[in-house]
């Protein structure tokens, strides 16, 4: 539905203006023959009895059903004549109010009337506020009773509009709030004021929208939604339609570019550090919308998945982007409890994460580890990679880990190192624990487990005797410089792995990307020929599809022709490369397209056969047949188990590689979720 614009100011207050359905006369500002009547009087004075601003709450304005005052029963058509009468005299407003007494059925509107307000103020503007609010609070109710959207009900519309397309009025009102429909109902004898509707539609439709339980749907309705996630969702059920029937129905046509967004969607959730996104839903719509026939608007056969993808859009990446946030802060609150966990064990009070896993953490993961005041954070160098160390600087819980270590047997030392480092790393906010005697000693009993393996060999025999407590503190200084010194050079091979690592990621990102952007010209030469071949009915040359893709220069185009292998199929009129027929890649994948084609050009000869063809005409059936026997004869070289009868009639080829596709990015977006 498409909302008005700005509203009018009154020239004289520079206020936005009242609009007339809101004015009405009072009795003594016309001169009625009308009134004369007394019927039509009663009528008038029915109506100013029942208009107040409280009447509003308890639906008590005068409507057409009501009785009037002084004046016995009223049939319908009596009624509706002296409310015209007043309406034309511009002393009473017909005004409308929506009402739901059922999630089954549409709301409806209600007509009601009104005059001037004597004593409340100079126009309705009141009352109609209210009237509003009432209706507002009655399309909320009917959208909380509405059950949510089930994948079945919204594939059952999908399906039905991929067939017809919305053909009649309000079609889908599973889906949709037919609100402008809800004026035209038997209740409304008097047509409602077109001003009036698209007044209220626009400010019922604003008050919906700001208060999120409903999207605009453009060409079809509003679509009632009850919260953000739920649109994550419909989503999520409409891009399963768009893959199911677009790899089914439009295979022939789709198939390239599905598989190109197919990679683009794996190499992006191969970093998992990337939140889900709408993008790669977004792209396969528009690539359906694409592929449907003729010039595809709201309406068209199909559309409607397509539609609400581009409406939803929005929203759902919103709601991704606020899970993906609430799930790094859950995740982050998670680790900061199990830190101050109330387990004395130091394995549960101290976090160990190798480099290449925290790479795999969200940025705003890592960001919130290390940044927080309360969490204390170093890293520590290992044979193998480099250790990101986090504890919790409460005072008891660093005072827990130092006792479970001093109790731990068969620790690993560069463990023990690491706590070191973590608390030397933050002994400014933990320092007042060391001013406890007992603490300082088990602390000194943890760093002799730790530094033994530094300490000469004949440190062991020393203590043997006696003696060795007289060289402790030197043989400790030697082991911290041999620690250091470690470190450093352990700190320079690790960054250097690291580097190597990091780089054949980038090169292996970068022939990813290349893939995809071959497989973005493939797509672009096929997208070209498919509207050849699918909506003209014509095989093209390649000259003819060369300048339909100016973007590629002459030398890029034929490379790209070459390396997907593109097939050249001479004719009388075609010796030069340039004006041979072009026809897909002969590989499995063009087994689909090559049924399609082979229905579509038969189909065609046929019409040309049997009728008196102009030189033109007689082109297009040389064309045909040239690609015809290339479909045949390749069929005729790639027997499968589908193709047991004619072309036209197999089946979807098994091993898929979409479909492949598909399997491993469900698989790196759970991996994104946990």
């Amino acid at each position: 539905m498409n909302a008005k614009g700005p509203k009018p100011l009154d020239p004289n207050t520079g206020n936005v203006a009242v609009p007339s359905f809101l004015k009405v006369k009072k009795l003594n500002e016309v001169v009625s023959y009308y009134m004369n009547d007394k019927i039509t009087h009663s009528v008038y004075k029915a109506i100013q009895a029942a208009t107040s601003f409280k009447n509003v709450k308890k639906r008590q304005l005068f409507e057409p059903h009501h009785k009037v005052p002084e004046v016995g029963e009223l049939g319908p058509k009596d009624i509706d004549l002296h409310l015209k009468r007043l309406l034309e005299d511009g002393t009473v407003s017909q005004l409308a109010y929506l009402i739901s007494d059922s999630a089954e059925k549409q709301p409806e509107a209600l007509p009601c009337y009104a005059t001037f307000p004597e004593s409340e103020s100079l126009d309705l503007s009141r009352i109609y506020l209210e009237l509003l609010d009432y209706s507002v609070s009655s399309l909320l109710s009917y959208l909380d009773r509405k059950p949510e959207t089930s994948k079945t009900l919204l594939w059952e519309n999908l399906e039905s509009d991929l067939e017809w397309g919305a053909r009649k009025e309000a079609p889908f009102p599973q889906l949709f709030l037919y609100l402008r429909q809800a004026f035209h109902n038997e209740h409304f004898r008097i047509p409602a004021n077109p001003e009036f509707i698209k007044d209220f539609l626009f400010e019922l439709e604003d008050d919906l929208h700001k208060k999120g339980r409903v999207i605009d749907v453009p060409g079809y309705g509003l679509f009632g939604i009850k919260n953000s996630k739920e649109a994550v969702q419909i989503m999520d059920y409409v891009d399963d339609f768009i893959q199911s029937k677009g790899t089914k129905q439009l295979r022939h046509v789709l198939m390239d570019e599905f598989q190109k967004i197919a990679m683009e969607e794996k190499l992006y959730y191969s970093n998992t550090s990337n939140p889900e996104t709408t993008r790669f839903k977004t792209e396969r719509a528009e690539a359906f919308a694409k592929a449907l026939s003729g010039t595809p608007s709201p309406g068209t056969p199909g559309m409607l998945s397509v539609v609400l993808i581009r409406s939803l859009a929005e929203l759902a990446e919103k709601e991704l982007h606020k899970q993906s946030t609430e799930r790094d802060r859950n995740r982050f609150h998670d680790i900061k409890r199990n830190l101050l966990s109330e387990s004395g064990s130091w394995e549960k009070k101290v976090l160990l994460v190798p480099d290449k896993e925290f790479k795999s953490y969200p940025e705003e993961l890592k960001r919130m580890l290390i940044d927080d005041l309360e969490i204390g954070y170093s890293t520590w160098e290992t044979k193998t990679t480099t250790i990101h160390a986090f504890f919790h600087k409460n005072a008891n819980s660093v005072r827990q880990i130092i006792l479970s270590l001093g109790a731990a047997t068969n620790v690993e030392t560069w463990k023990i190192l690491c706590i070191r480092q973590l608390v030397e790393s933050n002994e400014p906010q933990i320092k007042s624990i060391f001013r406890e005697p007992d603490l300082v000693k088990a602390y000194g009993k943890v760093l002799r487990k730790g530094y033994l393996d530094y300490f000469p060999w004949y440190y062991t025999l020393l203590d043997l005797i006696g003696i060795g407590r007289i060289f402790q503190d030197m043989f400790f200084a030697q082991a911290k410089e041999k620690i250091k010194g470690q470190q450093n050079q352990l700190k320079a091979r690790n960054h250097e792995t690291s580097k190597k690592e990091e780089q054949a990621r980038i090169q292996e990102k970068i022939k990813e990307e290349e893939k995809i952007r071959s497989a973005e010209q493939k797509t672009k030469i096929s997208s070209v020929m498919d509207e050849f071949y699918f909506k003209r009915s014509l095989p093209p040359t390649a000259s003819e599809v060369q300048g339909n893709v100016g973007e590629f220069q002459a030398d890029l185009y034929y490379q790209i022709l070459d390396r997907e292998k593109f097939v050249f199929i001479p004719w009388e009129k075609g010796k030069e490369r340039m004006d041979q027929i072009l026809c897909y890649p002969a590989n499995e994948s063009f087994r689909n397209k090559a049924r399609e084609l082979h229905r579509i050009l038969s189909e065609k000869m046929e019409i040309l056969q049997n009728k008196v063809r102009t030189a033109e005409e007689e082109d297009s059936r040389t064309r045909i047949s040239k690609v015809i026997k290339h479909v045949d004869e390749w069929f005729a070289s790639h027997k499968s188990s589908a193709d047991k009868t004619t072309p036209q009639n197999g089946k979807a080829e098994s091993g898929d590689p979409y479909e492949s596709f598909r399997k491993e990015i469900d698989k790196l977006r759970k991996v994104d979720k946990t």
